[in-house]
């Protein structure tokens, strides 16, 4: 993703274990030793010059469908995608749809937030303006973890760093007309 640090993308770095595996973990390119070991210890016995494609193996294999590569909006993609690995599959579909749902025209049969890929989530989100898709996807995923904060308060912790992840630099925020005035800006 385009909010990773290259210097250590392919650096092994300690990593929290996931629960109920014993420490300690460790991670190259996100890749945990305690979540994911046999595909971790393939990239950690590479050469670190070798790494980028058995990294981008990995996503393939375990996050990748082919329903990211159809999305009009490469934008778009790479958030969903990039949600699906921190959140999974079914949080980061979900959360398109409630965009969807966000930007439809009032009176509009609302898509089913089923977490879902299928051609109605497909055709609606390339439907919509994506620059307003995006937004309303970002908002859906801060709601999304603010609701994991609030339920287990000892992942709170976590609420600033999920946060920044959802609403990346370089993502225009936008507002559609059915959402309210876009805020006024500075300058």
């Amino acid at each position: 993703m385009d909010n990773e640090d290259p210097a250590r993308a392919f650096a092994q770095g300690p990593d929290p274990c996931p629960k109920g595996v014993a420490g300690p973990c460790y991670a190259i390119g996100g890749v945990n030793s305690g979540a994911w070991p046999e595909e971790y210890a393939a990239i950690a016995a590479a050469d670190p010059g070798d790494r980028l494609g058995l990294i981008q193996q990995f996503y393939q294999s375990h996050f990748w469908n082919n329903w990211y590569a159809q999305l009009n909006s490469d934008d778009l993609c790479k958030r969903v995608f990039d949600f699906a690995v921190n959140g999974g599959t079914g949080a980061s579909v979900r959360c398109l749809q409630r965009g969807v749902n966000r930007l439809a025209a009032p009176g509009a049969d609302p898509l089913a937030e089923d977490g879902g890929w299928g051609p109605a989530t497909l055709g609606a989100a390339n439907a919509a303006y994506p620059a307003a898709l995006l937004t309303a996807f970002q908002d859906a995923r801060v709601a999304f973890y603010q609701s994991i904060a609030a339920s287990d308060p000892s992942k709170e912790k976590y609420l600033n760093g999920w946060t920044a992840r959802a609403e990346v630099a370089g993502c225009r925020r936008f507002r559609s007309p059915f959402t309210g005035p876009a805020p006024v800006s500075g300058g």
